[in-house]
């Protein structure tokens, strides 16, 4: 049987007889856009063919010849023949693995729509429609609702630098729409910190409650136009979030969260009515809140655990890494679970960085390097406009395997005799300090390997310090998950290399992209997940990192790029 490795999340399939791609990801639990369910007709579920010499063309009026040419190929129409490696689409969902009340495990395939069970039943078997929503006793009157509307449903990962918004049909599961944006309150501070301050005045929270909820609803309106619905038809929400970024789309005065005891206002695994968050959707909607841990892990960090189902394995030893402004990280250790959190700052979101910017056209996502090359790819092709995430990991690998930086993260002075003649030209000098030029108007500099050292340093102290309370060593850990916007693109090697994750642990490690945007669509979908997490969240251990006394000599340890050091200087 041809065998198949899907990328970018590292997973091998065998192909059954007559099967195509798309019916294999459906049954590894990977969902591509796929409207026109497999008919060919829509264009949408293109995955790339590494050998795509070995895979007759596709021809769609959506497809460009020049992507045909390049292996794009559309999953329902591929049958394989040969053992192929295929990427993914950026807007993929991964549903490896689902819960159900009884909380057996189903591995494999995404749920048919029969097992849908959405939290949302329209009745209309009175003269005027009702809703029945989730667990309440009594069906509520629709006040605005027609005939041809279809329930609907967002996902909403509210984040301190970005926000996503996924668009779901309650009928039918198939998510219809994604969009995002940065998060306005960055005008008013990049940091949780600083927003807690800001909104520590009512006239602050108003401002910052509002640049929040006009965000959202801006792209509500763009799922809406995108898969033409109406905002009318949205009768659910689940909303994941950071709690200071519940707090404050809420109107509830975040400053105990940045205080110890650090205490919690928001109420959470239960739903509100739309009003209370601002949302422009139908008025008689609900607002879920999945459960929040403390007032640094949120609702977006446990929606998330839901994609690993081994993270509720009693056998298993699952590490758990969300990449972002605030990260955070879970560690499963054989039924002993714990939490923790740490400041990392927007930088691996592209912020703050001199040369940082959202993965879009013009980003350099990927860098690539040998003894004496360095190569770079951006979104769409395009002149560099910046790194993105994805491309900061893999720049900072590249400079340090060429020793452009050391360990320490020191650019090399200028003439850097070390390196390659062909990668030196693009060193410069500027205002008396040496920065690498990627493009004629995006460079990395000094501060830029700083800003990298601070972030990664802060997560890789986190696990240290959560692995230790735990008593957990490297070698037993079976899988490492890396969540966050940009997660399905990081190479493992790289995480390796500048030390965000452990020393001989790049093979564990799995890619769940935006985790929260994942956990959030499930619950719309179907509501055994909600019960799930408030049953099976209630254990699990929050580990202040702050007060721990190795943090610190951690944090300061981790800064530097310890897990390069022996591969550039070649001890042992």
């Amino acid at each position: 049987m041809p065998r198949i490795t899907i990328q970018p999340i590292n997973i091998r399939a065998d192909a059954r007889e007559g099967e195509t791609l798309r019916d294999l990801l459906l049954r590894r639990g990977v969902h591509v856009e796929s409207p026109c369910n497999g008919n060919g007709t829509c264009g949408s579920c293109g995955v790339w063919v590494k050998e795509h010499d070995l895979v007759p063309f596709t021809p769609n009026e959506n497809i460009t010849d020049s992507d045909l040419e390049k292996g794009y190929r559309l999953s329902c129409q591929v049958t394989p023949e040969e053992d192929l490696t295929i990427n993914l689409p950026m807007n993929f969902l991964r549903d490896a693995k689902r819960f159900r009340e009884s909380q057996t495990i189903l591995e494999g395939e995404i749920a048919p729509v029969s097992r849908l069970v959405s939290a949302v039943k329209v009745l209309e078997e009175h003269d005027y429609p009702e809703m029945l929503y989730d667990n309440f006793p009594e069906p509520q009157v629709l006040k605005v609702w027609e005939d041809e509307y279809e329930p609907k449903g967002l996902a909403i990962d509210l984040g301190t630098t970005t926000i996503v918004v996924t668009l779901v049909s309650l009928e039918t599961g198939v998510v219809l729409s994604t969009a995002s944006k940065l998060n306005p309150q960055i005008s008013f501070g990049h940091d949780i910190m600083t927003r807690i301050q800001h909104g520590s005045t009512q006239e602050g929270l108003y401002e910052l409650a509002q640049a929040v909820r006009k965000g959202i609803n801006e792209l509500v309106y763009e799922v809406c136009v995108d898969s033409d619905s109406k905002r009318k038809e949205i009768l659910d929400v689940v909303l994941g979030g950071n709690t200071t970024m519940l707090q404050i789309i809420a109107e509830i005065d975040p400053a105990p969260l940045g205080q110890i005891p650090f205490t919690v206002d928001i109420r959470s695994g239960i739903s509100y009515p739309v009003q209370q968050f601002g949302i422009k959707v139908n008025p008689d909607a609900r607002v879920y809140i999945p459960p929040v841990l403390h007032a640094f892990i949120g609702s977006d960090i446990t929606a998330g655990l839901l994609i690993h189902s081994d993270f509720f394995d009693d056998t298993k030893s699952v590490l758990f890494v969300d990449v972002g402004t605030n990260g955070e990280i879970a560690l499963n250790y054989l039924g002993r679970r714990l939490v923790c959190s740490a400041a990392a700052g927007p930088a691996f979101e592209g912020m703050g960085l001199s040369c940082g910017m959202r993965a879009s056209f013009g980003a350099v996502e990927a860098v690539k390097s040998d003894a004496d090359s360095i190569t770079f790819s951006t979104v769409a092709d395009s002149e560099p406009r910046g790194v993105c995430g994805s491309g900061i990991v893999d720049l900072a690998a590249a400079l340090l395997r060429l020793q452009i930086i050391d360990p320490t993260g020191k650019f090399c002075s200028l003439p850097c005799n070390s390196v390659p003649e062909s990668v030196s030209t693009r060193l410069k000098e500027v205002d008396g300090q040496t920065v690498f030029e990627i493009g004629s108007q995006v460079s990395f500099s000094q501060r830029d390997v700083r800003q990298v050292q601070l972030a990664k340093g802060a997560i890789r102290a986190a696990i240290d310090v959560l692995m230790d309370e735990a008593g957990c060593t490297v070698d037993e850990l079976d899988n490492i998950v890396i969540a966050g916007g940009f997660g399905f693109y990081l190479n493992p090697e790289n995480l390796e290399t500048i030390g965000i994750i452990p020393r001989g642990t790049k093979d564990k490690v799995e890619f769940a992209g935006n985790a929260c945007r994942s956990g959030c669509v499930w619950m719309l979908t179907d509501i055994s997940y909600r019960r799930f997490l408030e049953i099976n969240l209630q254990d699990i251990e929050h580990i202040s990192i702050a007060q721990s006394p190795k943090f610190m000599e951690l944090y300061t340890e981790s800064m530097e790029f310890r897990d390069a050091e022996f591969e550039i200087s070649g001890k042992s």
